[in-house]
């Protein structure tokens, strides 16, 4: 009963508008259950910040289907297992030491670390 998700971004993909693209896709009992593709709502100042978005989109969604599964009386493993592959995005989630980096990232996007 382990819900994993994986989530990735595209850094300033759209030139005409500069903003990144975010994607995440979660596996249930190792079926695809949930999929998205969405432009970010604001313009990313690295790569770094555009997968630290989508990270928190895909958080997002984790905490839903949580709650759906629930309400179902589907006991899902916590911690849910969610795959990012930027280092950066990952060592700032970890260490929030690093503010002084990120202090152009709202703050709406850091709600994942609670």
């Amino acid at each position: 009963m382990e819900l994993m998700a994986y989530s990735d971004a595209d850094w300033c993909g759209d030139k005409q508008d500069r903003k990144s693209t975010s994607g995440y896709l979660f596996k249930f009992l190792n079926a695809p259950i949930s999929w998205c593709a969405k432009k970010q709502p604001v313009v990313a100042l690295s790569t770094c910040e555009s997968e630290y978005i989508a990270r928190c989109m895909a958080t997002c969604q984790a905490i839903w289907l949580e709650n759906i599964l629930k309400e179902m009386e589907i006991e899902v493993i916590r911690p849910i297992t969610l795959f990012i592959d930027n280092k950066s995005a990952i060592s700032l989630a970890r260490n929030p030491i690093l503010h002084g980096r990120s202090k152009h990232i709202e703050a709406k996007f850091h709600f994942f670390r609670e």
